[in-house]
């Protein structure tokens, strides 16, 4: 049982980080389908890493430390896209900086709305 509400909760946080990254992105200038297929992907490849080592620091580590571990992995994720927006998107922004405005903002929405939802 435990193991289907943490998928759940998995699945349900890719989903909305794909959608406000994919809306943000637009907003700064990531408007062609191949610009958003990148974003998709790159939050397909990290956002799942990053929920399962939260999860595994909410379970076995504390769950008092969460943020400790969460800021520095947020900026990890961020520049670990922005590795990946530089070398496949031509956007006018720089690609570090369009990163982190985009995981900024998805983790700050995301986490407000998923606080509403429970």
């Amino acid at each position: 049982m435990i193991f289907h509400r943490i998928a759940f909760g998995m699945l349900s946080a890719l989903a909305l980080t794909v959608v406000i990254e994919a809306v943000l992105a637009f907003v700064f200038g990531v408007r062609t389908k191949y610009g958003q297929l990148v974003v998709l992907l790159a939050n397909v490849i990290t956002n799942p890493l990053l929920n399962a080592v939260m999860t595994v620091v909410s379970f076995y580590i504390s769950p008092t430390v969460y943020y400790w571990f969460l800021v520095p992995l947020e900026f990890l994720v961020a520049f670990v896209e922005g590795c990946i927006y530089k070398s496949t998107l031509s956007v006018k922004m720089n690609p570090y900086l369009l990163s982190f405005l985009l995981n900024a903002g998805s983790c700050l929405l995301g986490m407000g709305i998923l606080k509403i939802i429970k």
